[in-house]
């Protein structure tokens, strides 16, 4: 008898003991989902300032609100309506005027897929393959190419944003006695077309600049003749609005 009373008064404690165990598991248990809730309440109060405007910019102009007093969504956390309604509208109105100056362009030459357009925070992106502008290692414009730059010309008539022409190249190194290298080769191309936009559209020099870029900022991997195809390039940029205090600056320091 005294045996078994002993035999049970260890299993009780072997029990407590289990018991015990149990209760600190859940305990833990509960402390790591209240952090991890915390957490994801914290990751989610934490707004992208970037995707924040692209949003507000796209609803508006997708439910063609203009004011200010007329946002869709309420103001960044930290802004007041009245400090973020000057940035949103250029912004907002920026838009505008890239869609205006897209369609005119399509609307203004025979193949619209010979020019392609992207719009992001630098502003409008007109695309030229370079096979569409020119020969394969030369800078001089092929003359069916001429109608094209034509259409870009009309459509920026008026226009007041700076506006930068990018040249670029592949990666296949040219050794010729007017271009030694890909820098050379897509300056020279760069300063082919926004010489043409001058001389035949009149744009204002002021607001052109011209850059060649090389091989060095490829839009794919330069591993098949495709990719290298559609790396080579010119890129007219139209920048938006609240991009010309720089070239504005640039241009006072060079006088």
């Amino acid at each position: 008898m005294l045996r078994r009373r002993g035999g049970s008064s260890r299993s009780e404690g072997g029990h407590d003991a289990a018991g015990m165990m149990r209760w600190l598991l859940t305990y833990a248990d509960l402390i790591t989902l209240l952090m991890v809730f915390f957490v994801v309440m914290y990751a989610m109060s934490v707004v992208d300032q970037k995707k924040y405007n692209a949003l507000k910019e796209t609803l508006q102009l997708a439910f063609h609100t203009e004011s200010a007093g007329a946002n869709l969504i309420m103001p960044y956390p930290g802004e007041t309506p009245n400090s973020a309604s000057v940035p949103q509208d250029n912004a907002l109105r920026d838009t505008k005027e890239f869609q205006e100056i897209i369609k005119k362009i399509q609307a203004g030459v025979k193949d619209p897929n010979e020019i392609a357009f992207n719009v992001d925070e630098r502003g409008l992106t007109i695309r030229f393959m370079d096979s569409v502008l020119f020969d394969l290692g030369r800078a001089d414009l092929r003359a069916d190419s001429l109608p094209l730059l034509d259409a870009v010309g009309e459509a920026l008539k008026g226009k007041t944003n700076y506006i930068r022409v990018e040249g670029h190249t592949d990666d296949l190194p040219i050794h010729t006695s007017l271009f030694p290298s890909n820098w050379e080769l897509s300056a020279a191309r760069s300063i082919a077309v926004t010489r043409y936009l001058i001389e035949r559209h009149g744009m204002d020099p002021k607001r052109l600049s011209s850059l060649g870029y090389g091989e060095y900022h490829p839009l794919y991997p330069n591993t098949t003749e495709e990719n290298r195809a559609k790396n080579r390039r010119v890129d007219v940029v139209i920048l938006r609005s609240n991009k010309a205090g720089g070239e504005i600056d640039f241009h006072k320091n060079q006088q």
